[in-house]
This record gives structure tokens, C-alpha cells and sequence, in this order.
């Protein structure tokens, strides 16, 4: 059976169009958990300069290989998410709440955080100088780090402009959503104006009793993060824009109504249609300028010590956040499947457990088709392109001939084994439960029932 096995990982590396041959690099063992970042952190000033690929092992685990470097990226990748940690330094835009798990999730994807000058910023521009590191190392060895980023975070990487346009819209999920309503107001107002429309008109739009219907309520999901925006969309209430500011109490703060001051004394400055524009350029220039600058700096200058900066603009944001993260949705077909799994072992295209599998993965929702390339490939985002650079060998599993058994993978060589189901339904109950409970699968350490 062993021997098997590593004639499964030859004829795998045989036929990788990635294999260059013996390369320098460096291992390094970390600890998941809380000491997690701290120790990635050390991994990366250890590497830096070097030119050496990271391989990572964890403790009190005997895995190693890629599928536990991947596995490490999506690690941090999560603990970078976290929602507890980003409180205490922010690196992100703040979520709607609307999720009860512990890391940050958002519709429209990661933020950078505007930040004011300050200690809190200095330690964030470290974080960022970090993640540079880690994701010019990830890109450069082959792996992804899963971190849902922004396409605007890349367009700032690129040096682009962003304007009114990229504020939190209603329904985004995030922090700052009424910045984007009021955005969209102001741009209706700006339409009138250059038809010859004058003060007059202004005024009676803003005293309409129908501003949260025309440009809150008509976006799904719009209920933003704070509390009086909650309150005031629960009471129903149709309210112009003049109530909506006044009982928001809106002012020159970072989200309007909470974050940091925009200018000496704006929380204490009330937003007006008479200050509207002037509200919205300093916000604009603070979320996308001057309060986080310094981090899209750290963020290239850590980056660059691994490839060089440069070359990135060749590429278009919406292609580096794929190259960076991977895919954000995982899409496949019953033609796509049958393209890119292998039956191997002695399984065919026909074979009743190959076409159970296939018929299973239809199946699915977005949810567990990450669970399932977690569990194959220690990554829960296909790769940049999608299935079509995607690939799983399966196998009859050698080391069982009960029905019973779970199936188990060596996701280092994107190999599955399937023990002798005689059921789809039966397959599916073993499959969820196996990559449910699959933490540290690359041990192969799945109990037979």
C-alpha cells in the first residue's frame, strides 16, 4: 500500500508543469493559535533577503510539504481576519455585525482602515509591511493567501486614484454605508445642477420626505453598522435628508456618525446640504488618501523585498487580487469536473463511485465546495483561472475495504481516496463529515467508524 502511495506521488510529480527541480529553502515551525501572526511575523524577517522558499510545519503535527505551506497561508490569512484582533489594531473596515462568526465578513470584501496619525497607525503600517512580505512570498513560491481583498486595495497598490464612487454603498456590509448614500445624493444633486437646475431645487430635494426609500431602503441590505441607523430603518420611517442628518446627529467624522475626526472639532460640526460636498471631499480624501497612505506604502515596500513593485503594473487590480487571493467564488460544471478530476487507481469515467463524487460536487454549495478544495488542497479558493488550472487525482482508497471508512487525501499532490462507497447519498454523508472535521488532514489521522 505504501509503496503504492509513493508511486501516486512520482507519477504526480512527473507530470507537474511546476516541477524546476531542487530549490534552497527554509523551514520553519509554527504554532496555530494565538502565537500564530507573532511567529509568521519572525518567518518572514528570517527570510528576508534570502531568496529561500518557506516551508512550514506545525507543532505537534508531522505533516509538511506544500499542502501545510498552503495550509499555513490560509491560517494567517484567517488571523488576519479576525474580528477581535482588528478592534484592538485596525487594519480593516469594521463589518455590519450581521455575522456571528469571529472573523470579519463582508459583502464587498476587505478595506484598508483610514487611520489619523499616531502610535495606532505605526503598529499598523508594521502589520502591513508583514503582509507584503507574506504575500510576495505566497506568490512567488506558487501559493495563495486567501485574504478576501478589495479590488480597490489593489488599485491603491497600482498608485490609482479612488474617488466618491468607492465609498461604502448601502447593502456593502461595512462600516461607513451611509458615506455612500450620501454620495449618491450628492451626485443626484450634481446631475440637477448641470441641467440649469438652481438653489431652489436643492432645497426642495433635500426637505423630500422620501430620501431613505430613494437611496437607502432601495439597496438590499442596507442597515449599516451603527445602532441609530438600525433604529431609525426599524420605526419604517420615510425621512428627508434635512431629518435624517439631524437625527443621526451626522458630523465630520470618519463614518459620519462615529471613527475619527475629519477636522479640528467635527464632531462637533453638523452635516448640512450647505456642507454636503465639503463633508464628502474630506472623507473621501481621508479614506482613500491620507488616512491610508502610510499602510499602502508599508504594504508595497514589504511586497517589493520580495518581487518588485513594478512589475504589478502590468496587470489590471481585478488580475492581481486573483493572483494574490485566488478565486473569490469557487465555479465549476459537470463538463469542468470531468475535465479535471482523474480517475486513477484503477477508477474510470464510468465507474459508479467517480459519477457518485462528480454528482456530489454539483451538489454543493459555495460554503462546502471551499470546504471540499480545503480538504483536497489546503486552500479554500481555486487558483488564479479558476477550475481550468485546477486539478484532483482520485483514487480508490488502498487502505480500506470497508464502506465505512472516511475519505482522506494527500492534499500535498491533490490526491483523494475513496473507500468502496455503494451509494451517492452514502458518499456524501462520509465526504461533509470528513472535510468537517478535517483539521490537520495532511496528518492523515481520519478514524475509520
Amino acid at each position: 500500500e505504501l509503496s503504492q502511495e509513493l508511486s501516486n506521488l512520482e507519477e504526480h510529480v512527473v507530470r507537474s508543469s511546476n516541477w524546476l527541480g531542487t530549490l534552497q529553502s527554509t523551514l520553519v515551525k509554527v504554532s496555530k493559535g494565538d502565537l500564530l501572526l507573532r511567529q509568521a511575523e519572525v518567518a518572514m524577517d528570517l527570510l528576508a533577503g534570502s531568496g529561500h522558499m518557506l516551508e512550514v510545519q506545525f507543532d505537534g503535527e508531522t505533516g509538511f510539504g506544500s499542502a501545510v505551506t498552503q495550509s499555513f497561508y490560509v491560517e494567517v490569512s484567517m488571523a488576519l481576519q479576525d474580528r477581535e484582533m482588528n478592534r484592538q489594531l485596525p487594519l480593516w473596515v469594521e463589518d455590519d455585525g450581521s455575522s456571528c462568526t469571529p472573523y470579519l465578513l463582508s459583502r464587498r470584501g476587505l478595506l484598508i482602515r483610514p487611520l489619523p496619525e499616531g502610535a495606532l497607525r505605526e503598529a499598523a503600517c508594521q502589520r502591513f509591511r508583514f503582509l507584503g512580505r507574506l504575500m510576495g512570498h505566497a506568490l512567488r513560491d506558487g501559493f495563495i493567501a486567501p485574504l478576501p481583498l478589495t479590488e480597490e486595495f489593489f488599485s491603491l497598490v497600482l498608485g490609482h486614484s479612488l474617488g466618491r464612487k468607492h465609498l461604502p454603498r448601502p447593502g456593502a456590509g461595512v462600516a461607513g454605508e451611509l458615506l455612500g448614500a450620501l454620495a449618491k445624493f450628492a451626485e443626484h444633486i450634481s446631475h440637477g445642477q448641470k441641467e440649469g437646475r438652481g438653489d431652489a431645487w436643492c432645497q426642495e430635494e433635500a426637505a423630500r420626505p422620501d430620501f431613505t426609500s430613494r437611496f437607502l431602503a432601495s439597496d438590499p441590505g442596507s442597515a449599516g453598522i451603527d445602532s441609530k441607523v438600525e433604529e431609525t430603518e426599524s420605526l419604517g420611517q420615510q425621512l428627508s435628508l434635512d431629518d435624517y442628518l439631524k437625527l443621526l446627529g451626522v458630523s465630520f467624522l470618519e463614518t459620519g456618525l462615529s471613527g475619527a475626526s475629519l477636522r479640528p472639532g467635527g464632531e462637533n460640526i453638523p452635516v448640512t446640504l450647505d456642507n454636503l460636498d465639503e463633508f464628502l471631499d474630506q472623507v473621501t480624501t481621508f479614506w482613500f488618501d491620507t488616512g491610508i497612505r502610510a499602510q499602502v506604502d508599508a504594504f508595497r515596500a514589504g511586497l517589493n523585498e520580495i518581487l518588485p513593485v513594478q512589475c504589478l503594473a502590468a496587470f489590471r487590480p481585478a488580475e492581481l487580487r486573483q493572483m494574490f487571493c485566488g478565486e473569490d467564488r469557487v465555479e465549476w460544471d459537470e463538463r469542468a469536473l470531468l475535465k479535471h478530476l482523474r480517475p486513477a487507481g484503477g477508477l474510470s469515467g464510468g465507474s459508479q463511485l467517480f459519477t457518485h463524487l462528480v454528482s456530489v460536487l454539483l451538489e454543493m454549495d459555495q460554503a462546502n465546495r471551499a470546504r471540499f478544495l480545503d480538504f483536497v488542497s489546503s486552500c479554500p479558493r481555486l487558483p488564479p483561472g479558476g477550475i481550468a488550472n485546477f486539478h484532483l487525482d482520485v483514487f480508490p482508497d488502498p487502505q480500506t475495504g470497508s464502506r465505512k471508512g472516511f475519505p482522506r487525501s494527500r492534499a500535498c499532490a491533490n490526491q483523494l481516496y475513496l473507500p468502496p462507497y455503494s451509494s451517492k447519498e452514502e458518499l456524501r454523508e462520509r465526504l461533509f463529515e470528513a472535510m468537517h472535521c478535517s483539521v490537520g488532514h495532511h496528518e492523515q489521522k481520519m478514524r475509520d467508524a
